[in-house]
């Protein structure tokens, strides 16, 4: 599994250094970032272009790339004996999702629950590693998840236009925040088994935040 770019490499060198397994390099450097780069005791290859675009598929790689170990899966029944998670509905966007489990290794939740497979090479991207730190299963039916997390004494709750102002929550001591995808939102079904809802109160002639936005500001709100 390949990720690129100048700082998510030194990301991952500074945070999660076991993880990578060669380096690549598509250009020069200076002699303290190459420095840096050793004390990875990864291998560092030097690459033509042709074979680093290849690599990045396209995208802007800067001249730096790793080989990187996959992320490993946790499962629901590690994750609901935690005290604050975050489940995603719906989310394919990988940039947001990668926010979120930033947003979630920054602000104190413990885990994440998605609802579908995401490619793992663009969340680790997106995350500059973080998803390394952050346990996180899939789940393609939430609706049973919900059962096993009520089951273990989580409380649920959704983010919805129609709930409680989230200044004004007093939230429970084991909390799942739940976020639906942007434009669609919770499914109703979804919805139906909340234990509450909640919104962020716009001002001005704005009416909504890019998700990955929202999910931060209510994690902030919520910690312990």
């Amino acid at each position: 599994m390949v990720v690129f770019g100048k700082q998510v490499v030194l990301h991952m060198l500074k945070n999660h250094p076991d993880k990578l397994q060669e380096l690549y390099l598509a250009k020069d450097i200076d002699p303290k970032t190459f420095s840096l780069l050793r004390s990875a005791k990864a291998p560092i290859l030097r690459l033509d272009f042709k074979k680093a675009q290849a690599l990045a598929k396209g995208g802007n790689h800067q001249g730096f790339l790793a080989k990187v170990a996959p992320p490993t899966l946790s499962d629901l029944a590690t994750l609901k004996t935690y005290d604050r998670l975050l489940v995603l509905c719906g989310l394919g966007d990988v940039g947001n999702v990668g926010a979120l489990f930033r947003s979630v290794a920054a602000l104190g939740f413990e885990g994440v629950v998605i609802d579908r497979p995401l490619p793992f090479e663009g969340l680790v991207r997106a995350s500059l590693g973080a998803i390394y730190g952050v346990p996180f299963c899939v789940c393609s039916n939430l609706l049973d998840a919900i059962c096993e997390l009520k089951g273990a004494g989580v409380v649920c709750c959704g983010a919805h236009l129609e709930g409680e102002d989230v200044r004004f929550v007093d939230f429970a001591p084991r909390l799942a925040l739940f976020l639906g995808a942007e434009g669609e939102g919770l499914s109703a079904k979804i919805i139906k088994k909340m234990d509450g809802l909640l919104h962020i109160t716009m001002q001005g002639a704005t009416n909504s935040l890019n998700v990955s936005v929202a999910g931060a500001i209510i994690m902030d709100r919520a910690r312990k």
